[in-house]
């Protein structure tokens, strides 16, 4: 396992335990895993509950957030690839696959977003 992968399995496990997100599964159903994509990108899937607009300070957001199961926070989801899907999916309980990138904003600094680049529908939690 190269260190780019390996980080982000780190990086993607870290997430998982913080916001209650069903974390990291590849094709195969395993968990804290990650695949690569066809640009060499690590691809990561994540399950919860989508939502639009959430407030930041300084407007500093992607305007859609992943919420695990439960919890509160989740994290930001750059949706504008799929943008119309998210619409679509809003409120619901999805499996967003993309990759994990680092937004740096001015009041908020460094954070994680998923850019999604697909979103499906997913089974209500167990």
């Amino acid at each position: 396992m190269n260190a780019h992968v390996r980080s982000a399995l780190i990086t993607c496990a870290m997430f998982a335990s913080l916001t209650g997100l069903t974390a990291c599964q590849n094709d195969h159903g395993s968990s804290a895993s990650s695949q690569t994509s066809h640009s060499g990108a690590p691809t990561t899937k994540l399950t919860g509950t989508l939502r639009s607009s959430p407030v930041a300070p300084g407007a500093e957001t992607t305007g859609w957030r992943l919420v695990g199961d439960g919890a509160t926070g989740g994290f930001d989801v750059d949706a504008s690839q799929v943008r119309d899907r998210a619409t679509e999916l809003d409120g619901k309980r999805v499996t967003v696959t993309g990759r994990m990138t680092t937004q740096n904003w001015p009041q908020r600094g460094p954070t994680q977003v998923l850019v999604a680049q697909s979103i499906e529908p997913a089974p209500a939690a167990k």
